[in-house]
């Protein structure tokens, strides 16, 4: 059986590092030679195979250092590990594809496939429904900005009040008061997870 392998498209800012300097530096935060296949001078994909050994790397881990090193601004967009060589072409296409898609809406230093799909199915989804998720969902919250950005932490959160508030500087009672306010003008309580989804991706369209 092949070894398992994941694409990981990287991108850099423009002129920030030659190639040769980032081959070096991404070397040494691996065990093994890693492939680097550039699609321009600041983008390409990192093949990342498992060493089994070692176990798949942290890239939320390394992101800090690597930047910190190099004095660069750096996106990971982290595909998912793939078992055989017959699906290569469409994986590599794949991963670059979404990490293109995906940078339109999140300025993360490491996203993850599944991170991506929400900003992919929006990608994907065409006017009029995008309005149509934006206006039934929000409804009079549409162009509050200060509510919308209290659910959008509250879901990053893992819809946790003590957290949520804690990010917030707010107290968790005031924090409480304010979702069952959202409940009550909307009919969405966003305390269950599906429903704080739909509210989620509504803030990505509206974004």
């Amino acid at each position: 059986m092949d070894s398992p392998y994941r694409f990981v498209h990287f991108s850099i800012k423009e002129k920030q590092i030659s190639p040769t300097a980032f081959k070096h530096a991404i070397h040494d935060f691996f065990s093994q030679q890693v492939p680097i296949l550039w699609e321009n001078d600041h983008q390409g994909i990192l093949v990342d195979y498992l060493a089994a050994e070692d176990g798949a790397i942290s890239y939320e881990e390394i992101i800090d250092p690597l930047m910190s090193d190099l004095y660069i601004k750096i996106q990971f967009f982290v595909g998912p590990f793939q078992d055989s060589l017959d699906g290569a072409p469409a994986a590599y296409r794949s991963v670059v594809d979404a990490a293109m898609a995906t940078a339109v809406y999140s300025n993360k230093a490491v996203l993850s496939f599944a991170d991506a799909v929400p900003y992919l199915l929006i990608d994907q989804a065409q006017e009029p429904l995008l309005s149509d998720i934006r206006r039934s969902v929000l409804q009079v919250y549409q162009d509050d900005a200060e509510t919308l950005k209290m659910i959008e932490t509250f879901v990053r959160n893992n819809l946790n009040i003590s957290e949520t508030a804690k990010a917030l500087h707010m107290h968790r009672n005031s924090l409480q008061y304010r979702l069952d306010r959202f409940f009550d003008n909307t009919g969405i309580d966003i305390r269950k997870f599906h429903q704080a989804m739909a509210v989620y991706l509504a803030i990505l369209i509206q974004k």
